[in-house]
């Protein structure tokens, strides 16, 4: 892929012709926001980002599970988190404050390890905790062209020589090869305006099949 990428145009150059990833493909596969705020390098906080880790989730990382200022190792995250829930299962007396520590981690975890990765794929940003602080802004962003340019830009440089790997939100790259066909196309429990992703994990459980498109 990195071989038939060009980045004057934005495209890849097969055999059977030039297509590439668009806004709009990113909205109806996986219903992501192309429109709203648009998401930027921001300055670092006053505090470390450990220390502004810490005082989001009450999650405090160690030296070690550090790789520079702004890193975190994803496996200590996720150990984290496994021990979190077995000890302290969200239930309906959970206290809201709680609830919200919990989803600020896997908030991180989404945007720094899935939807912005980078090539190491051992650690995370810990920067995005500046754009999720707030859960009620966050339907406000252009996630989805944030994304589009992500994957531009890891395509760009890898294919420039400047990244030996690419780092970019691959199940995106995955699902846009494939359509969902339905076995039985008389069903109506597939929503006409659920994302293609959706649609397709539903799908595979009820009897779908995958064809190329």
């Amino acid at each position: 892929m990195i071989e038939r990428w060009r980045p004057e145009t934005h495209t890849f150059h097969l055999r059977t012709g030039e297509t590439t990833i668009t806004l709009q493909d990113v909205e109806v596969i996986y219903g992501l926001h192309i429109d709203g705020q648009a998401l930027y390098r921001v300055e670092p906080p006053q505090l470390s980002y450990p220390q502004e880790l810490t005082r989001l989730t009450d999650f405090v990382p160690h030296q070690r599970d550090m790789h520079g200022r702004s890193r975190l190792l994803r496996s200590f995250l996720h150990a984290h988190l496994r021990l979190v829930h077995l000890q302290h299962p969200i239930g309906e007396a959970t206290p809201q404050v709680d609830v919200d520590r919990r989803a600020y981690l896997y908030l991180l975890i989404i945007f720094g390890g899935i939807m912005f990765p980078n090539t190491s794929g051992a650690d995370m940003s810990m920067r995005y905790l500046l754009f999720i602080e707030d859960l009620d802004q966050l339907g406000c962003y252009s996630w989805g062209a944030a994304i589009l340019a992500y994957i531009y830009r890891g395509f760009d440089r890898a294919s420039m020589g400047e990244r030996l790997e690419v780092a970019a939100f691959s199940p995106l790259l995955q699902v846009e090869t494939f359509q969902p066909i339905a076995a039985h196309p008389s069903d109506d429990y597939v929503a006409e305006d659920m994302p293609y992703a959706r649609r397709w994990s539903q799908g595979r459980t009820r009897g779908f099949h995958m064809d190329a498109v």
